[in-house]
């Protein structure tokens, strides 16, 4: 009785701190809250046999845990409900080279016209499941960042990000605003991983998205969030429109209010 007992004891040890070492390896949990949440719950949604339910709270309860689980079994990953490295895996690209072939140096853009980004992809050596050995998997969501920087002396400036599209479509076509400034110091990078996912949320939810330096780099995780950029600048040319001065265009609108307004009450001294 004493050996079951002791048998028993030793074996919810074992099964805490292996619980324990889980949570430690991930970022989100059963129980976290965060923007971070939010976006992997809407990751999950776009699948319904993944998440039927769809809450986009930034809360992991039951549900998103439950989701996970779902997803582990299809990647072939033991169904914990943590997010794990493995996980993050199955969910992410993580580990695919991107190679931007365009533009790649040296090419003039002009504004009038449509410009097509142009990668290649090259997948990571392990990209089978652990339990089913030699079938090919390809990551649950596989967005990309794709944003214009500007290269100076010293290193890389944000410019504006441009979209986040899919990673295997390798191409992007983009209309260039006609307000961003002429230069010859442009270059496009190209980014993935589970960093591009609050981009994705943000912009897909109309917010503002994250600022350069909450994004490029974060260390000390090299996978969180990696990139290629054009080998050389490329040139924006055309017509510069400037931005209209948003209080001008509110000092006019709340005149035509105004105006409006008045109409209306002259109106209805007239039906009385």
């Amino acid at each position: 009785m004493r050996k079951t007992i002791l048998v028993l004891l030793i074996s919810g040890l074992f099964l805490l701190s292996l619980a324990f070492a889980l949570s430690a390896q991930a970022r989100v949990a059963i129980g976290s809250r965060s923007e971070e949440v939010k976006a992997i719950q809407e990751i999950l949604k776009s699948d319904p046999e993944v998440y039927p339910e769809g809450y986009v709270t930034g809360y992991f309860g039951p549900l998103t845990e439950k989701a996970i689980k779902k997803l582990q079994k299809k990647c072939g990953l033991p169904e914990t409900g943590v997010i794990d490295e493995a996980t993050e895996k199955c969910i992410y690209p993580i580990g695919y080279q991107i190679k931007i072939t365009f533009p790649n140096g040296g090419e003039v853009w002009d504004k009038s016209q449509i410009w097509t980004i142009t990668w290649q992809v090259m997948p990571p050596l392990e990209t089978t499941t652990p339990s089913q050995e030699g079938v090919k998997i390809r990551p649950f969501w596989a967005k990309v960042s794709i944003d214009l920087f500007k290269k100076t002396e010293a290193s890389t400036v944000f410019v504006r990000h441009i979209a986040t599209t899919n990673l295997f479509d390798q191409s992007y076509s983009w209309k260039i605003a006609s307000n961003i400034p002429n230069s010859k110091d442009y270059i496009i990078r190209i980014s993935s991983g589970p960093g591009v996912g609050p981009i994705w949320y943000r912009e897909k939810a109309g917010q503002e998205l994250p600022s350069p330096g909450e994004i490029w780099p974060v260390p000390p995780r090299p996978y969180y969030i990696v990139w290629d950029e054009s080998d050389e600048p490329f040139e924006i040319t055309g017509e510069v429109k400037p931005v209209p001065n948003l209080e001008e265009v509110i000092s006019i609108l709340e005149k035509m209010l105004a105006e409006l307004q008045r109409a209306i009450n002259l109106l209805k001294g007239m039906s009385q």
